[in-house]
């Protein structure tokens, strides 16, 4: 199998294959290759439900590259979530290639890198701006997703153009950062796309999105007539959520905080790159736990149940800052990620245990919206870009068969990648060989502080 991979890899191809993020969500991590040129895009960890409710962290294996002696050239980031970007502390040395970011991802990155050891190049990008590296050429798409300065990349390598369409959704309300780049999408779909290596997540969905503005609504809705303390919790990340319920906090009477290090780590972040505004803002816990109950509108972490989060802490009765009350209220504005339903039904029930009232997007569903695309949202997609095959990525077997068949029932040729597939794009979409690939498990001691979730 080596001579062969070896003997393969070093045609023009292009190549492509997944050690991780094909079959499974997190960990994403894929590679191109060219004439023996490899790039990466992305590096992200994985998060394994345990029994006691903790997370345990798993990253990418690179036993594959060790094996086949592949250097990569460069690392290109699509956007800074946790499962794009959270394993690059652990396998920087490694890989030892530039780092290919946008700015907020950049500072994201720069945040978890020990200022005192060496680290990688990190070389901030301009959208709509294409950069060669080596045998490929990159151009970072505006997309909108649920954190800001999300973006596809398209690559032109060996005669052909590949469209890696990171995590987005179709937004025209984003609330904030960019709207999707329609025109340079439309203009690529003229020009033709060979491969869209694409989003799987909501391919099961059928419908739209929901803008983060009709989300704004309906948390205001959902806000407004509460009597007592109210929390929301949410995705760390969720810059237009923060941004959205420091205004409903305005609008409702109410001053808002801040409860769990990764939100004010990313709302810190957020203000120092101009995403979110001082006024109205968010006031300091112990400020606000001295008001009355009705003015105060909490926003916390632990929306997957994790049990040291905010909101475990709270449901446990254990948190330093605040107690909760009977009467008070919990909005649930997140999607429950696959793996966490025992950890967040524990918390529910100990938040029900004290009288609190919750409120999720199973009651209402506008007080969440996703950051993936629904069937909708591929189809339009598809429309601009009108391409000619498809590699379904970023989801389990189920999610990428649903997003194979649409992409079928649109025109679209293709097949359904795995982790460690190597598939020739020279022509057309087919796997010739299997690598070695396996997850790395993470001792709790070693694990991330996850700032960032969808």
């Amino acid at each position: 199998m080596r001579a062969r991979f070896d003997q393969l890899h070093r045609q023009p191809g292009p190549w492509f294959v997944a050690l991780g993020g094909a079959g499974m969500f997190g960990a994403n991590f894929y590679l191109y290759g060219s004439g023996g040129e490899w790039i990466a895009v992305d590096c992200g960890f994985a998060l394994n439900p345990t029994p006691s409710g903790r997370n345990s962290v798993s990253v990418p294996s690179l036993s594959a590259l060790e094996r086949h002696d592949i250097k990569l050239s460069a690392l290109l980031i699509t956007h800074g979530h946790e499962d794009h970007i959270g394993a690059i502390p652990h396998l920087w040395r490694a890989l030892d290639c530039p780092i290919y970011a946008s700015p907020f991802a950049a500072q994201l990155i720069r945040a978890k890198l020990d200022p005192g050891l060496t680290w990688p190049r990190l070389q901030e990008i301009r959208p709509l701006e294409p950069i060669g590296i080596g045998a490929f050429q990159a151009e970072w798409i505006p997309v909108t997703h649920s954190i800001p300065e999300s973006h596809a990349i398209v690559l032109e390598v060996a005669g052909k153009r590949l469209y890696h369409s990171g995590d987005w959704k179709l937004d025209n309300h984003p609330v904030v950062g960019e709207l999707t780049a329609q025109a340079r999408l439309q203009q690529l779909g003229r020009a033709g796309i060979d491969v869209i290596i694409g989003d799987s997540t909501n391919a099961p969905v059928p419908g739209a999105s929901r803008s983060e503005a009709a989300v704004q609504n309906g948390l205001q809705d959902a806000i407004r007539p509460c009597r007592q303390r109210v929390i929301v919790t949410c995705f760390a990340s969720n810059l237009a959520r923060l941004h959205s319920l420091a205004d409903i906090a305005f609008d409702c009477g109410r001053y808002a905080a801040l409860l769990g290090r990764s939100l004010t780590h990313m709302h810190s972040i957020g203000r120092a790159q101009g995403y979110l505004p001082g006024r109205p803002g968010y006031i300091g816990p112990w400020e606000l736990g001295h008001l009355p109950r009705e003015q105060q509108l909490w926003v916390c972490t632990g929306s997957q149940g994790e049990p040291g989060a905010a909101l475990g802490r709270l449901a446990a009765g254990s948190h330093p800052q605040l107690s909760l009350e009977a009467g008070d209220t919990v909005i649930f504005s997140s999607r429950l990620i696959p793996g966490n339903e025992l950890a967040l039904e524990r918390i529910k029930q100990g938040l029900k245990e004290q009288g609190v009232e919750l409120i999720d997007d199973d009651m209402q569903p506008d007080v969440h919206a996703s950051g993936h695309p629904p069937q909708d949202d591929l189809r339009q997609l598809y429309s601009w870009l009108k391409a000619r095959h498809l590699l379904p990525v970023h989801g389990e077997r189920y999610h990428q068969q649903a997003h194979m068949a649409l992409g079928r029932e649109l025109g679209l040729g293709g097949l359904i990648p795995a982790n460690g597939d190597l598939i020739d794009l020279s022509a057309q979409p087919a796997k010739v060989a299997e690598l070695p690939w396996g997850l790395v498990d993470l001792n709790p001691s070693d694990k991330p502080q996850a700032s960032s979730r969808k």
